[in-house]
């Protein structure tokens, strides 16, 4: 009877460790999760500010198109008459010095 009572006792004694153990390990688990929830929420606040950036820098840029544009509504056609003639191509050619016409 003593036997299996230091059997018994042997048994418990080893179940004991391994609970101490798996303790030891689900805090250690709950740890590492506490850590990663953490840095899930520093990306996912990264990731809100980078998509804030992106819509700015979209509304920026179509501002500039739509300014662009404006712009190039207000240039002269090639049909326009009243377009400077900025090469002075309608005047007279200009001479070099000593140069005979």
């Amino acid at each position: 009877m003593l036997t299996e009572l230091e059997q018994l006792a042997a048994k418990i004694g080893r179940v004991l460790h391994h609970a101490d153990t798996l303790a030891a390990e689900n805090q250690r688990l709950r740890d590492e999760i506490a850590r990663l929830e953490g840095e899930a929420a520093q990306l996912r606040g990264e990731r809100e500010a980078m998509a804030a950036d992106r819509e700015l820098l979209n509304i920026k840029i179509e501002e500039a198109q739509l300014r662009i544009q404006s712009i190039l509504d207000k240039l002269p056609t090639a049909s326009d008459t009243r377009q400077l003639d900025l090469l002075g191509e309608g005047a007279e050619p200009h001479k070099a010095p000593g140069e005979h016409a």
